[in-house]
């Protein structure tokens, strides 16, 4: 069992999309998942009110106050927990933040969404502390464009990537007509088409973080 949450400072940088499709993945492969909703905006609300994903709930209503509860009850009924955390620093956000076993930082290769990367890796640097224990953490870079990387959002990208201070994903998240469409639709691509790219790049994706989860409970056993 695992809860993983997707933070960002940022909007725009596709992290209820990244949690839905992670989520939804994950279901599809027979896991039995809790998609908590703490976004201010519920769009995975809106999409779980849509979707028909065996082994798959979608919960809202997630407020500071009983963020805790929830996660407990959600953690006790399903195999992994993914939470789709609010913008901003917030109490809500330290409490799931230090319940977390991995943080997932969607962000896009431009220096603001950059940024808001970093002072999210600083909140989870702060719940860490708290917790007295580390909290595994992984860039994600997403909307990236098929076939074109423009100059500016290469070097941003490169720059990040030579420091080494964050992990990054190798799959990136394409941007995709079909990412955006799961909110129209309340189906993901593998239920669409699961010979498509877009169903290839989310399969790619929740395989390479599932992998990561799974070396740190092999390293903490």
């Amino acid at each position: 069992m695992a809860t993983i949450s997707i933070a960002s400072d940022k909007g725009g940088v596709s992290k209820t999309t990244s949690a839905i499709l992670f989520a939804a993945e994950l279901a599809l492969d027979g896991y039995k998942v809790a998609l908590v909703d703490a976004d201010l905006n519920q769009q995975a609300v809106a999409f779980g009110l849509k979707a028909d994903i065996v082994g798959l709930t979608v919960l809202g209503d997630v407020r500071e106050d009983n963020i805790l509860t929830m996660l407990r009850k959600a953690e006790a009924e399903n195999e992994v927990v993914i939470v789709d955390l609010p913008g901003g620093s917030s109490t809500l956000a330290l409490k799931a933040l230090h319940r977390s076993h991995f943080v997932l930082v969607p962000s896009q290769a431009s220096l603001p969404d950059v940024r808001a990367a970093m002072k999210t890796i600083a909140q989870i640097d702060d719940a860490q502390e708290l917790a007295r224990t580390p909290i595994a953490r992984a860039i994600l870079w997403t909307r990236v464009l098929s076939g074109f990387e423009s100059r500016s959002a290469r070097h941003v990208r490169e720059s990040v990537e030579a420091e080494g201070q964050v992990p990054i994903l190798r799959t990136q998240i394409m941007e995709r007509a079909a990412f955006r469409e799961i909110h129209i639709t309340g189906k993901v691509p593998r239920q669409v088409d699961p010979s498509s790219s877009a169903a290839a790049n989310v399969t790619a994706f929740a395989g390479e973080l599932l992998t990561r989860i799974a070396s740190l409970s092999e390293a903490a056993a």
